[in-house]
């Protein structure tokens, strides 16, 4: 909204001028005048953003109008409207100061003249604001400079000074201005102009602001000048300088190296160190160094501000604080014995020694305290802390083999005298490698400590739990009665165990083994008891482990020949005692062999052909399944490459995997090298997982299945049905296969049960679009009910034994001639 002062003596005229304003979107507010008078008095009480006005008037005219507005308000706009006005007159009144002139039989071009005219107005003021800001800027900037503590520049490229305060000039010890033009080379010496030009190179090329300590040395002798640099560039781009700002810190340098000095010496004290404001209320502490954070628990900012009796808490019943107060008092040294509490709670003894800070030349006026702080304590924390080591378990806190063995011998002398049974329970966890394989150290440890919580919560006051290393465990059970048989305490660790326990945000399911050896029967002496009980668990492992077994005389023979045959496994593979076999898969739509089986076999030199399953658990348990598991993979490839080299039609070889191969960090990784160094096609390859080895780590293993389908192997699910919970999570599992366990297939054809869990098997898979393979197919019933049934593929003596690689070779032969 504008305010048009119009003089115009006909108000016909200025009603129309008005309404084209308005057409063209000018919004406005106006008043009209006819007589000078009205005009001056109108230009202060209205105060208009633009004048319009008649030219001719029987009262006034325009041009006598003009010069009033230019002389009460210069910078008004003024537009002639009228209706008759020559080109001469024209000319005249713009030159008079006009802005503008419209023919009132032209009024439909006012609209923008009075548009343009106020856009002039507020680009003139604009720029009126703009000089104004600048020279006030320039004042400020000169004020400010001149005023600056220290010195400011400017330089060309070339180095030379363009501006200078003062304070430049005082640096260089030179009169006022005498440094514009120069160089430093003309200021300084030589080396010290090359240093300071350096720098600007730096500046240049960096192309931003740089900022060090530059060193000067003058005649007078050596400065030190905190040195601030930067890129200045004109309109011109072809124009760069070098702006700077330099304080001298010389005085400030040297204090601070003093107070570094000190300070250094302070905070590489090991004893904390604090000083006391005892002039300040409540005498505060003012500084504290490491040591102190380090030795108390409370940080700088937690203890600044406080009085040293925090440090006491609660306990201020204390003698030696009496003793303290009167060495303030009377500004003396004093050592004093404090019980004093970390931010933890616990107590420590502080044998504080403290001394006044004298603040005056004369020694006289000290109104601070140093106090340095001597733990005496530590010693005797560090002999318990021995003593504790060398008895209990610093993972889970529980008795350690050390004080197991002198708590057995104690309930051995008690239970002796007072004719009564004690056992010992050696306990070992189920896969527990596998948990600090897959999950790392740290979330093995956290499930040891709470397997160690959940035994104790099993057993009775005065027996004890102990941690004899890694993932072993054993109990004491004493002051036992003869008809006492343990069972309940084994029943008890076996439902504590098996409950979920929250790992790292997974839910772990622990099994363990357990192998119970009791007095006097079982043993005389803590050495045979715990070797009986360890025998007795390594049966229970035997066994499919999560169980318990009671020791029996024969279990040391077996042990001594398990022990006999772990040692020659070691030597199977650099020996060559190992092999493979393959087990011929068939199609059943046609009956051709899309798939072969690899299983291992070990031919031992002296007692003959060993079965997988007496030496496979036992690798499983010392770690050789790793290197023998890959030798599987690796000879199973090359075999298949090779059929496929002599013209052989392509089928896949299936490699089984164990729960320790899955469970290592690097498994996808090595299964690639296997399958980059045998030039194996990966869609050939396929690897077998069990039910319970998918199921132990869902998370974990989804990835590992991932990142192998990813890469083309395909992927069976073996013994499907035997295990649990596999229904809800099998959708997530990138399988081909799901093989159905032989034991619900050696009775499908007698067997409504096993025969309604094979057809749901098939069912199930088919929804899911994945393939079934069948094993242990013995007779032509079985073959016939899965055929009928729809099953994908079958394996088992029905179809063929697994046979040596020469003889596949055979085979597969034969049926492609025969096609």
């Amino acid at each position: 909204m504008i305010k048009i002062l119009m003089v115009e003596d006909t108000p016909t005229d200025a009603e129309l001028a008005l309404r084209e304003l308005k057409r063209g979107g000018i919004q406005h507010q106006a008043r009209r005048v006819e007589t000078e008078k009205e005009l001056r008095h109108e230009l202060l009480d209205f105060k208009p953003d633009v004048v319009l006005s008649d030219f001719s008037m029987p009262h006034f005219d325009g041009l006598s109008a003009l010069k009033v507005v230019r002389q009460e308000q210069p910078d008004l706009p003024f537009i002639f409207v009228s209706g008759r006005i020559g080109e001469e007159l024209a000319i005249e009144s713009l030159k008079l100061g006009a802005s503008d002139y419209v023919i009132k039989t032209n009024l439909s071009r006012l609209p923008s003249a009075v548009a343009r005219a106020m856009e002039h107005v507020e680009q003139r003021d604009a720029r009126r604001r703009i000089e104004t800001e600048l020279m006030e800027s320039n004042l400020m900037f000169r004020t400010f400079m001149e005023n600056l503590p220290g010195a400011a520049f400017i330089k060309d490229k070339d180095g030379r000074y363009l501006y200078g305060n003062h304070g430049l000039d005082k640096a260089f010890n030179v009169e006022k201005g005498y440094s514009i033009g120069k160089l430093d080379t003309e200021l300084v010496p030589v080396q010290v102009a090359h240093k300071l030009r350096e720098m600007e190179t730096r500046v240049t090329n960096a192309g931003s602001a740089l900022q060090e300590i530059e060193a000067m040395s003058m005649p007078s002798g050596v400065t030190y000048w905190l040195s601030t640099k930067f890129p200045l560039v004109g309109e011109n781009s072809n124009s760069r300088h070098i702006g700077g700002i330099a304080i001298e810190i010389t005085e400030r340098m040297k204090v601070e190296q003093d107070l570094l000095l000190r300070t250094r010496a302070i905070e590489a004290c090991v004893n904390p160190i604090v000083i006391v404001d005892t002039a300040a209320p409540g005498m505060p502490m003012i500084y504290v160094n490491g040591a102190f954070e380090t030795i108390t628990g409370y940080t700088s900012e937690e203890a600044i501000g406080r009085n040293c009796r925090f440090l006491q808490g609660t306990d201020t019943d204390q003698p030696e604080l009496g003793k303290l107060r009167a060495a303030i008092r009377e500004q003396r040294p004093a050592s004093v014995l404090l019980r004093n509490y970390h931010k933890d709670g616990s107590m420590f003894l502080n044998e504080l020694y403290i001394a006044p800070v004298s603040e005056t030349i004369d020694g006289s006026g000290a109104g601070h305290f140093v106090g340095v702080l001597y733990d005496v304590t530590q010693i005797k924390r560090y002999q318990e802390d021995l003593e504790h080591q060398a008895n209990y378990d610093t993972l889970t806190g529980l008795a350690n083999r050390n004080l197991l063995n002198e708590r057995t011998q104690q309930a051995l002398i008690h239970a002796r005298r007072h004719d009564q049974f004690l056992s010992l329970v050696f306990i070992d966890l189920d896969n527990f490698k596998l948990v600090n394989d897959s999950m790392g150290h740290g979330a093995g440890d956290e499930l040891i400590a709470n397997v160690g919580a959940r035994l104790q919560t099993c057993i009775r006051d005065g027996d004890t739990v102990a941690r004899i290393g890694g993932d072993e465990f054993v109990l004491l059970l004493t002051n036992q009665n003869p008809g006492d048989s343990n069972l309940t305490v084994m029943q008890r660790i076996q439902q504590e165990l098996t409950k979920p326990m929250l790992i790292r945000s997974q839910e772990l399911v622990v099994t363990c083994s357990m192998g119970i050896a009791r007095f006097p029967e079982d043993g005389e002496d803590s050495e045979s008891l715990l070797a009986n009980a360890d025998a007795a668990m390594y049966r229970a492992k035997s066994n499919g482990r999560n169980n318990f077994q009671f020791y029996t005389k024969e279990m040391n023979a077996t042990t001594g020949e398990r022990l006999s045959l772990e040692n020659d496994l070691w030597h199977a593979m650099a020996n060559d005692e190992l092999f493979l076999v393959y087990q011929p898969q068939i199609d059943f739509r046609d009956g051709s062999v899309v798939g072969m089986e690899a299983l291992i076999r070990w031919q031992h030199p002296k007692r003959g052909l060993i079965s997988p399953m007496d030496f496979i658990p036992m690798a499983e348990c010392n770690g050789l399944i790793i290197p023998i598991g890959i030798w599987v993979m690796e000879t199973a490839c090359k075999h298949n490459l090779q059929l496929q080299k002599e013209g052989l039609p392509p089928i896949r070889v299936a490699v089984n995997l164990s729960a320790r191969q899955i469970g290592e960090r690097n498994f996808v990784q090595t299964v690639k090298d296997v399958i980059d160094a045998t030039g194996l096609d990966p869609s050939y390859l396929e690897l077998e997982v069990t039910e319970s080895m998918v199921m132990h780590n869902i998370q974990e293993v989804v990835v590992i299945l991932n990142s192998l389908n990813e890469m083309g192997i395909q992927l069976s699910l073996d013994d499907f049905g035997t295990g649990f919970s596999s229904l809800a999570y099998l959708k997530r599992f990138p399988i081909d296969r799901l093989k159905i366990d032989q034991s619900f297939i050696f009775h499908c054809d007698s067997d409504p049960g096993d025969a309604i869990i094979s057809q749901t098997i098939i069912a199930l898979a088919h929804g899911l679009k994945i393939k079934v393979i069948a094993e242990g197919i013995e007779k032509p019933e079985h073959f016939a009910f899965l055929k009928e049934n729809g099953c994908d593929e079958g394996q088992g003596y029905f179809i063929s034994r697994p046979l040596a690689f020469k003889d596949l070779r055979k085979l597969l032969i034969s049926r492609q001639n025969l096609h």
